[in-house]
């Protein structure tokens, strides 16, 4: 009885302890919008009790600026705390969008694109040949386990987009098959389209008529 009683003493003390131990925690600086990207600015501090359960949902003021870059997913009011799960990485950079490409290996510089490529994607459509997407940068691509497959089997590639270049590629995957690019370190290409029934053939010179070029006899 004595140990158990000492026990609860314990307890109860550390239970004070905590409640007097206060945390330095964020809260919004001012309103916060779903979509915006987070600057430190967006953040301020609060002196709060709580327990280990309750400061794991929240962010401490200290890791504060490890949050600057990420988006906001829920509507946040001036001076309610803040927690992980209120931000997340951007689909992609520069406000762009990511987009999945599936595309046979073999049309894709055989599987050799890696995350941060710059890659060119060309739509090819009756036989007609035309740059879809010029200078996207790769964000993922499969993972290949120990034998050099693909988890998945279906290779892909994941390029940030603007909403212009997703209508596009989308209506082009629809119609017809595409070619991934490696583009990194390569200049703009100088033709959009390419659509060999349109070439001119150079014209064959006429033979010349018989006895032309003889000497006069």
């Amino acid at each position: 009885m004595i140990v158990a009683a000492l026990l609860a003493a314990l307890v109860n003390l550390n239970l004070l302890q905590s409640r007097d131990e206060t945390f330095l925690v964020s809260v919004a600086a001012g309103e916060i919008l779903p979509g915006q990207t987070i600057e430190p600015v967006d953040f301020a501090s609060a002196e709060i009790r709580a327990t280990d359960q309750v400061l794991s949902r929240l962010i401490l003021f200290d890791d504060a600026e490890n949050y600057a870059g990420l988006i906001a997913v829920r509507p946040i009011a001036a001076g309610d705390l803040v927690g992980p799960a209120d931000f997340q990485q951007a689909a992609a950079p520069l406000q762009q969008r990511a987009m999945s490409v599936p595309v046979d290996e073999e049309l894709a510089v055989g599987g050799a694109i890696k995350t941060s490529d710059l890659v060119d994607i060309i739509a090819v459509d009756d036989g007609v040949a035309r740059y879809v997407v010029v200078g996207a940068e790769v964000l993922a691509t499969p993972t290949r386990d120990d034998s050099g497959f693909t988890a998945a089997g279906q290779w892909f590639v994941t390029v940030a987009v603007t909403g212009q270049d997703a209508l596009e590629l989308a209506s082009a995957l629809d119609r017809g098959e595409v070619h991934v690019i490696r583009s990194t370190g390569a200049d703009e290409p100088e033709f959009e389209f390419f659509d060999p029934s349109v070439i001119e053939e150079e014209p064959v010179p006429d033979s010349p008529a018989a006895g032309e070029g003889e000497a006069d006899g």
